[in-house]
């Protein structure tokens, strides 16, 4: 790992902490920063599709939007505030790293410490962005504009590292991984912003339902449950097949794991034409 970008006060400062964990310590000086980033990066995207699941269960209340209107008011307090604030964390880090990992499988961008500081600092930034908006609560956008803005950008970055991989020799799912997280990227930023931008968008219900009326927006929620649920069902298998050592038992919580988000995404792609 390429570790020639000079560390900053505040990155020694911050390193000297981690390093004080013994176990995190450990694995620091015999496998480097990489493992830990990779980790990392594993740990954000299961919680991220624990979230989903949570997601799409608590939008399935549209169907009955009485209910799902009581169960808004049950979540406007302090702590799921700050929750779904802290939901920015995993879905930064886990999209920044993607991003670098891409950069360096694909781009061949070997500047590994460099990369490591940008994805720290663009995701704080990130993240105090969308907290400021969290607090001010009033901001509105255009969602045609802003969606199209979305598209166009999502589209242009899965189209570059589509081009950039297709003619390798490399399996068909792992090519589709990298530019499913290529357009994953704007998007689930662009749909948290959005969330916070337009508060009631995410929590009035009759704002729900307007918004998710419309065409344009039911093929962006389509392609982003498809793509996010396939995107999170080949990282649930690429774990499994990296920690289970018994074959039968690897097949069998792959098929399983594959089950399950083919369950979630029908769930969610009946949710998006039936409301």
């Amino acid at each position: 790992m390429n570790t020639s970008a000079q560390k900053n006060p505040f990155e020694a400062y911050l390193t000297g902490i981690l390093c004080r964990c013994e176990r995190l310590s450990c694995y620091v000086r015999s496998r480097g920063w990489g493992f830990i980033m990779t980790w990392a990066h594993r740990v954000a995207g299961i919680t991220l599709v624990l979230y989903m699941f949570f997601h799409i269960l608590t939008l399935s209340g549209l169907y009955d939007p009485a209910s799902f209107a009581s169960k808004m008011k049950f979540f406007h307090n302090f702590l799921f505030s700050f929750l779904e604030w802290a939901l920015a964390l995993p879905v930064i880090f886990h999209g920044l790293n993607g991003a670098r990992l891409i950069l360096y499988e694909i781009f061949r961008v070997r500047e590994d410490a460099l990369m490591i500081r940008w994805v720290f600092l663009l995701g704080a930034l990130y993240v105090l962005t969308l907290g400021i908006f969290m607090l001010m609560g009033n901001q509105q956008v255009s969602a045609g504009f802003f969606w199209l803005m979305v598209a166009i950008t999502s589209a242009i970055s899965s189209v570059v590292v589509c081009k950039k991989i297709w003619h390798t020799k490399n399996a068909t799912p792992w090519k589709l991984q990298r530019v499913s997280g290529a357009l994953l990227l704007p998007m689930v930023s662009g749909h948290m912003f959005f969330m916070h931008l337009n508060y009631q968008v995410g929590h009035d219900v009759e704002t729900i339902l307007a918004r998710m009326s419309g065409m344009g927006i039911k093929f962006v929620d389509f392609v982003f449950v498809v793509t996010v649920f396939f995107h999170a069902g080949f990282g649930l298998c690429t774990i499994i097949g990296d920690y289970v050592e018994d074959s039968r038992l690897r097949v069998g919580l792959s098929v399983f794991a594959s089950f399950v988000m083919a369950v979630f995404a029908y769930a969610g792609v009946k949710l998006v034409f039936s409301i």
